[in-house]
């Protein structure tokens, strides 16, 4: 049994990573959280301890005097705030005389893979340097200055390499929650030959919950819910929902110039994300499907997949997932 503090477990992803835990009855688990919850926000047999991310000090305090041994980050790392947060938790942890193990909010593709890819000379300093804007990934595409996921993670991955804490970066694809009700599945598909990993929420969470009883974890921990073209992607929401979709195929050309076909429901969005920067975030998520980028078999090493590690854990398929909302 260790003391586990998920960041960022109150909502969203790392709510149900929460939960998984908390239902495997093992282990003592605490949530992290900016304000007090209510009782109705709260999940039966979890602690909540108030944290200010802004105060190492803060942070180092609370995690020693709750003895907590492993944090889990499910921050949602999007603008510089959140990222700068993630990187004190790590600070403040690693000045803990009682964390052993740290593993950041990652849950998608491997962005240091992906960078390191492409590496190309610069002659103004003499040596080889890995580019994410040049060739690399995230693609450049304009309005995507502000979406800066593949710095933070590197930045993220340094920080914690300077740490003596265990870690590992768990990695997922693509969320595939983001097909299913109320929101229908993409009217648009992205080259249809290239593979994707789709991996439910809550298949990470049993894996992650599962990862807590490993005596070493991984640099990199692989969660692979599916991985199929979009070819078949779109055959088996055409089988689930008794319907044919109209097919727009996105060309990579448009893509990188920020072109991508606007979809009813993203709409609402634009008061959080205008409408520039969210088609940026689109166009280099489209693009990196089609590059192989999310594609986490087609990467992975025997080692660093939970799948093989945990072969009896259950998984969600796509086909699973879609019968669910709309069968």
């Amino acid at each position: 049994m260790v003391r586990v503090a998920i960041a960022g477990g109150s909502g969203g992803l790392g709510r149900v990573i929460t939960k998984a835990i908390a239902q495997a009855r093992k282990h003592d688990i605490f949530v992290l959280s900016r304000r007090s919850m209510s009782i109705s926000e709260q999940i039966p047999g979890v602690g909540y301890l108030i944290i200010d991310y802004s105060n190492v000090s803060q942070i180092t305090d609370l995690l020693e005097s709750n003895n907590i041994e492993v944090v889990i980050s499910a921050i949602g790392i999007v603008f510089e705030d959140s990222h700068r947060a993630q990187l004190n938790l790590i600070e403040g942890a690693s000045h803990s005389t009682t964390v052993r193990r740290f593993a950041p909010s990652e849950f998608a593709l491997d962005y240091v893979e992906g960078a390191a890819r492409y590496v190309f000379f610069n002659p103004e300093q003499e040596y080889l340097i890995t580019s994410f804007h040049a060739r690399g990934y995230p693609f450049p595409v304009p309005g995507s200055q502000v979406y800066k996921a593949a710095e933070y993670k590197m930045e993220t991955l340094e920080k914690l390499k300077s740490t003596q804490m265990e870690y590992t970066r768990f990695m997922s694809g693509f969320l595939v929650d983001y097909y299913g009700y109320p929101a229908a599945p993409y009217p648009y598909f992205h080259w249809q030959s290239s593979p994707v990993t789709l991996t439910h929420s809550e298949t990470i969470g049993r894996f992650v919950a599962a990862s807590l009883d490993l005596p070493c974890w991984p640099k990199k921990a692989l969660i692979v819910g599916d991985t199929l073209t979009w070819n078949q992607a779109l055959a088996i929401a055409e089988e689930v929902r008794g319907k044919t979709f109209d097919v727009k195929i996105e060309p990579l050309y448009d893509l990188k110039k920020g072109i991508i076909t606007e979809l009813p429901g993203n709409k609402r969005r634009y008061l959080a994300l205008p409408k520039g920067i969210l088609d940026a975030v689109l166009c280099v998520w489209n693009i990196g499907f089609i590059q192989g980028f999310y594609d986490l078999e087609g990467l992975a090493n025997p080692d660093s997949m939970l799948n093989q590690v945990f072969p009896n854990i259950p998984v969600l398929s796509f086909k699973e997932f879609m019968e669910r909302c709309w069968k």
